[in-house]
C-alpha cells in the first residue's frame, strides 16, 4: 500500500523461518513413538477422501488434480504409503484404466495415533501461554493467514494472466 510503513521484513522472515523450523522439529519429536505412516501425506489423503471420495476411496487422478502435482510425484508418494501398509491401490472394476486408493485400517490407526500425538504436543505448547496470549494469537492468526492467502491469490492471478498473454504489471516485477 502506497504511503504505509513497511515492517522489518527481515525480522518477519526470520520469525516465520524459526516458527517453521521449531514446529517441524517438535512435531518430528512428537511423532517419534508413532508408527511410520508419512503422516502429512496420509492426512492430506484422508481429507481428500472425506471431501471428494466415494465409499472411502478416491481416484489417483483426482488426488493428483486436487494436490496440483504431476502424476509421477503422486504415484511415488502413494508407493511409499503403500509400502508402509497405510494405503492400498485398487483397479476400478468398471474401468480398468483407472486406479483408486483407500486408507487401510492400519493406516487409519497410524493416522489417528499421529494426530493424537500432535494434538498433545500443541496442547502442551498452548498450556505454556496465558489465556490473554492465546486470545491474541487467535485474533491475529486469521489476519496473517488472510493476508498470505490474498497475496498468493494475487500472484496466481498475475501468473495466469501472463500465461494467457494478458498485460504484465511491470511495476511489481
Amino acid at each position: 500500500m502506497p504511503g504505509s510503513e513497511i515492517p522489518d521484513l527481515q525480522g518477519v522472515f526470520r520469525f516465520v523461518s524459526r516458527l517453521h523450523t521449531m514446529s517441524k522439529r517438535g512435531m518430528r519429536g512428537a511423532l517419534a513413538d508413532c508408527p511410520r505412516c508419512h503422516f502429512g501425506m496420509l492426512e492430506n489423503l484422508h481429507i481428500l477422501i472425506e471431501q471428494r471420495g466415494v465409499e472411502g476411496a478416491i481416484y489417483v487422478s483426482e488426488v493428483a488434480r486436487a494436490m496440483r502435482q504431476p502424476m509421477p510425484a503422486v504415484s511415488r508418494g502413494l508407493r511409499m504409503m503403500e509400502q508402509d501398509g497405510s494405503i492400498v491401490r485398487e483397479t476400478d472394476p468398471n474401468d480398468r484404466r483407472k486406479t483408486f486408493v483407500r486408507i487401510t485400517p492400519q493406516g487409519e490407526q497410524a493416522r489417528l495415533q499421529s494426530e493424537a500425538a500432535l494434538n498433545a504436543y500443541f496442547g502442551r505448547i498452548m498450556a505454556r501461554m496465558t489465556p490473554e496470549q492465546i486470545d491474541q494469537m487467535y485474533a491475529l492468526r486469521g489476519v496473517l493467514l488472510d493476508a498470505i492467502e490474498a497475496e498468493n491469490d494475487a500472484m496466481q492471478e498475475k501468473i495466469s494472466t501472463q500465461k494467457q498473454g494478458g498485460p504484465v504489471d511491470d511495476e511489481n516485477i
